[in-house]
């Protein structure tokens, strides 16, 4: 069997290493983001109101304390001794549901979770990431934010895994947890 012919896409990058964003905008541009938008889903766990919308949280935050796997100061996923529910998040964010029953699990690691505690004590999104830019124009849906990530546009209250907003460092939230008692 002969192997398939794919198109690579190689969009130009700027010298900071992110994406620089196209002035194209229309049904052909917005065809490239959407599947740019499904490749970071799949790959980055980014939340989208429409890719994903149990990963989507409407309030752009995505901290532990509105997770469906908190449970008190405790992860039902990830293996950890305490989660911080106001600014701890991970890539593995999903919104609170009755209908959506979960299992202690406990063995995701930290690192594979991509878990953080964010700096300014309130969470993640795209508002947030030092990635996003303003958009030129919003596409059809309303995003009006650029990801140099990923090169597609977002709203601001979407988030991915790899959102770059500061995080306090491990020696640093071990103290805020001691401080809590």
């Amino acid at each position: 069997m002969d192997t398939p012919v794919r198109s690579i896409s190689t969009p130009a990058r700027g010298k900071d290493g992110l994406f620089i964003q196209p002035k194209a905008v229309g049904p052909k541009r917005e065809i490239v983001e959407r599947h740019n938008r499904d490749r970071f889903a799949g790959h980055f766990k980014y939340g989208d109101h429409e890719v994903n919308p149990n990963t989507f949280d409407e309030e752009g935050d995505y901290n532990c304390g509105r997770c469906n796997q908190a449970d008190g100061n405790k992860c039902l996923l990830v293996k950890i001794a305490r989660i911080d529910r106001a600014a701890g998040s991970c890539g593995d964010w999903e919104i609170l549901c009755a209908g959506d029953p979960e299992m202690r699990l406990n063995e995701k690691s930290v690192d594979a979770a991509v878990y953080g505690i964010a700096a300014n004590g309130k969470g993640f999104g795209c508002h947030r990431c030092p990635y996003a830019s303003r958009a030129y124009e919003p596409d059809s849906r309303g995003r009006d934010l650029y990801c140099g990530k990923g090169d597609f546009r977002v709203p601001g209250n979407a988030c991915c895994a790899l959102n770059g907003a500061p995080t306090v460092p491990e020696t640093a939230a071990d103290r805020r947890y001691a401080k809590r008692g």
